[in-house]
């Protein structure tokens, strides 16, 4: 076959190598995938967002495609965005996916005939083999889902064509043959199933377009397709930890005393008070707001626009509260939340527990929280507190023994501003009250609807422990507080001299400073672990009162909990531990189905038993 993009399988070989490495995430390194692959897959992701990241569709696409894109994906592209009806979208992103699939199928059967080919040249077949396996991983997903049989028959034939290549030796000796039948045989038998399946037009299945299958006699109608977020994003959590500041805590007070918060730190720990996909991912409220805190890496490609943010209201965690437009939000700090309402970057929402409800039911697709829970929840976001600020006094000023460049920023932050119609800094970001005024302002971040509409007020945010959770403005279109003095100036011709900006900026980083923002230790497991003890703390109280179902939330919480921070451990002699405190938890829940209470009140004895064991070493 050959290759209509014009390019050689070596070059597409050397894209894979040159190709910059992904970078490390803290906790789940990223997927390393070939470009090809990676674009593919982050391709049919996006094409099934409403809207279509069409940019980003542009952008894969011609990796996928390696060359100049065809007329048809062209014309695909030139109506997807202005398409006046869904189903003109919905016929232009088929259209792309078809052509895109279609590529990738091509490019996968050209290096296994190149391969067939030259199957006695062991470097060459060996680089055309593993460029034609790194390909099958764009449908990999798919096909192990909805074609079992298939899928461990083709696994075969991969094992065998790697098999039959042979060995050239060592300095030639112990050199040996290539088998050419084998090789051709296997081959031919991956060629015929993606030929069959990738290379002909796609048709959509349950709504959604996915390289499926559908025609081979063994799919399964009835699988579902394990969700996978795109490649290229991060949802793990940020490094070093950020500071948790709880107001019992500071005051002496052990969480595993207080079941009602331990009930609350559990939910925004689980992603089980959510529904799918989000459940399915293991995103919970500490995915984002880590310890409270901003997550500033969390991305996802075609729903944030950079680092730290997300369109909360899109169709891929909450299909039936997408509003079809991207606006992404940055992600709010929560620090001190019990003293920032409104909430909601416009203010819409006067009620913290109303607010916690949106997310859960409109933002990813949860079920309707139990009362309990969200009692639960309140309790415990309400004990956020801000990090501690020695220089500033009571009413919100700076001490005098603050540094001089900060004092004269103060001077600056109060000053008024006929540009601003006389209102200084200091008139929203009110001092005494938490640098806030809740009111809600145009500040020309937004872009309206139309001309005149009245619709970009935000809620004023906070500026309080602000230093921690850049980027700044509703979008995080700000990464530091100095763009931020920048832009104001620039806006509203405040005539700041640079001298000046220091100072104000130098005043922001004060306010938003705190004593001690991050944990000072490489034992990160060890928290990790004391919160497990916390959560099951609940447990009696919940008991007592016969809800298995938060029960079982809680024991799957701990569990998953428990197996994605395991790796933390210090001391890997102490791993299967922490897999035994998994297991309990998990013939914890199995009793708690069946309806044993009394197996239930065991293993979660055994549980505590064994942590207090290990308590020393679990670190």
């Amino acid at each position: 076959m050959t290759l209509k993009t014009g390019i050689s399988l070596l070059a597409l070989g050397l894209l894979a190598v040159s190709a910059p490495a992904p970078v490390e995430a803290h906790i789940v390194p990223a997927e390393r995938l070939h470009p090809v692959t990676e674009s593919y897959r982050r391709l049919v992701f996006s094409l099934n967002l409403n809207p279509v990241p069409w940019e980003l569709v542009r952008a894969d696409l011609d990796v996928v495609q390696t060359s100049q894109l065809s007329p048809s994906a062209l014309e695909a592209l030139a109506n997807g965005p202005n398409a006046e009806s869904a189903v003109e979208r919905r016929a232009a992103t088929q259209a792309l996916f078809e052509e895109a699939t279609r590529s990738v199928a091509e490019l996968l059967v050209a290096a296994l005939e190149d391969g067939t080919a030259k199957v006695n040249d062991h470097s060459h077949a060996s680089a055309a083999l593993n460029l034609a396996r790194q390909l099958w991983s764009s449908f990999e997903n798919e096909v192990e889902a909805t074609d079992v049989t298939a899928f461990r028959r083709l696994g075969e034939c991969w094992l065998q064509m790697s098999s039959s290549l042979g060995s050239p030796g060592i300095l030639g000796l112990g050199a040996v043959p290539a088998d050419p039948e084998i090789f051709r045989t296997e081959a031919e038998e991956v060629i015929a199933y993606v030929s069959e399946h990738f290379s002909s037009p796609q048709t959509p299945s349950r709504g959604r377009l996915a390289p499926l299958p559908l025609r081979s006699e063994t799919f399964d109608e009835r699988a579902s397709v394990p969700v996978k977020l795109p490649p290229g994003h991060d949802i793990n959590k940020q490094l070093p930890r950020p500071r948790q500041v709880l107001n019992m805590a500071e005051r002496g007070v052990n969480e595993a005393e207080t079941t009602l918060i331990a009930l609350g730190d559990m939910a925004f720990d689980s992603s089980f008070i959510f529904g799918e996909p989000a459940r399915s991912l293991a995103i919970s409220c500490n995915t984002c707001h880590n310890k409270s805190i901003t997550n500033p890496g969390f991305f996802i490609p075609g729903l944030s626009s950079r680092p730290g943010g997300m369109d909360v209201s899109n169709s891929f965690f909450a299909p039936h509260a997408n509003n079809a437009h991207f606006d992404p939000l940055d992600i709010p700090d929560l620090r001190g939340i019990r003293f920032t309402a409104p909430y909601g970057r416009n203010g819409r929402f006067d009620s913290l527990r109303e607010f916690t409800r949106n997310v859960i039911v409109n933002e990813f697709n949860g079920p309707e929280p139990e009362p309990l829970l969200l009692d639960g929840m309140m309790a415990y976001m309400l004990e956020f507190d801000f990090l501690s600020t020695p220089l500033l006094a009571e009413d919100g000023t700076l001490r005098p023994d603050a540094p001089k460049e900060a004092l004269r920023g103060e001077q600056i932050f109060h000053r008024p501003y006929e540009a601003m119609g006389n209102r200084s800094c200091a008139t929203c970001h009110v001092p005494s009250d938490h640098f806030l005024d809740r009111r809600r302002h145009d500040i020309g971040t937004v872009h309206g609807t139309q001309a005149d509409s009245r619709d970009r007020a935000l809620d004023t945010p906070t500026l309080l422990s602000s230093r921690y959770s850049a980027p700044y403005f509703h979008d995080g279109s700000a990464p530091t507080l100095e763009a931020v003095v920048e832009w104001f100036d620039e806006r509203y011709g405040l005539g700041l001299s640079s001298e000046e900006q220091s100072h104000l900026t130098t005043y922001l980083e004060l306010v938003g400073d705190g004593v001690d923002g991050y944990e000072d230790t490489m034992f990160t497991l060890e928290a990790e672990m004391e919160e497990f003890s916390f959560f099951l703390s609940a447990f009696e109280f919940l008991d007592a009162r016969g809800r298995r179902d938060l029960i079982a939330t809680t024991f799957k919480t701990i569990a998953l909990e428990l197996r994605a921070h395991k790796w933390d451990v210090q001391d890997s002699r102490h791993l299967p531990v922490l897999e035994g405190l998994a297991v309990l938890m998990d013939e914890a829940s199995a009793a708690n189905r069946r309806g044993d209470e009394e197996g239930v009140r065991e293993r979660v004895a055994a549980y505590r038993q064994l942590y207090q064991e290990n308590a020393e070493v679990l670190r």
